[in-house]
């Protein structure tokens, strides 16, 4: 499989723009309180909105259960509001393949109605024609801080982070589909858990936040949330049995 030629395109720009009940709803399905502060992760659902993984599965000819989530990184320039208007800029700035995968890069920018960026992603995705068995995922070594421990991971809530985020990819949503890719059931998204790991960080001093998706998000899982560090912090989510899901960063001001 060679991706190569996707390299470099760009998305149709469009408009975007969030209304505080959008907030809330995706607050609520992290186990958050539902106005408590803006979700770090809430940007990503511009790419949602826009139907930008839909366009890939179009580019690329491949189903659901063949392209996953492999990284995401957020650098926000300016903290976003409610009900202003962004403009959304995204393109394929790399796709490198490897004898079994294919890794797409894919940037987006926001931009404030003054021309200002407000918020840059770096979104990679793993094609993979022929997935494999799930990745059970790194061994937990002993951790000095303690766990904040969330809900066990249910359907219900999979299906309101869906709804909340816009992130309908049905690998997440039907079993049948979860299956082709080796599950045993439906998982969570990646950005479920990345949202779990936000819910540690003071929102107003974010600047910089990013994770590696290295295991699914089973359902059942009792994720296990752990954060070190000062001005750079480390992130760390797990299962109950001390298989990581989630390694990740934030940087503060």
């Amino acid at each position: 499989m060679d991706l190569a030629a996707l390299a470099g395109h760009r998305f149709a720009q469009c408009q975007w723009s969030f209304e505080a009940e959008r907030v809330s709803a995706l607050n609520q399905a992290i186990g958050m309180p539902p106005y408590i502060n803006l979700p770090p992760t809430l940007a990503y659902s511009a790419d949602m909105d826009q139907g930008v993984v839909e366009q890939l599965f179009t580019l690329t000819g491949l189903e659901a259960h063949q392209l996953l989530h492999g990284e995401q990184h957020f650098h926000y320039h300016q903290p976003l509001r409610p009900g202003h208007v962004y403009r959304s800029s995204a393109h394929l700035s790399e796709v490198i393949n490897k004898p079994r995968f294919s890794l797409l890069h894919k940037h987006t920018r926001l931009f404030a109605t003054d021309g200002s960026l407000a918020c840059e992603m770096l979104s990679i995705y793993v094609a993979v024609p022929k997935p494999g068995a799930p990745n059970a995922g790194p061994a937990l070594e002993t951790h000095d801080s303690p766990a904040r421990i969330a809900p066990e991971i249910s359907r219900e809530q999979i299906q309101a982070f869906a709804s909340a985020s816009g992130d309908h990819n049905r690998v997440h949503l039907e079993p049948a589909i979860a299956q082709k890719a080796g599950h045993p059931d439906v998982f969570a998204q990646g950005m479920l858990g990345m949202g779990l790991l936000g819910s540690l960080l003071p929102g107003s001093r974010l600047r910089r936040f990013g994770v590696r998706f290295l295991s699914p998000i089973a359902l059942g899982d009792h994720p296990r949330l752990y954060l070190s560090g000062g001005t750079r912090r480390n992130l760390i989510l797990a299962n109950e049995n001390n298989r990581i899901r989630i390694r990740g960063y934030a940087e503060l001001d």
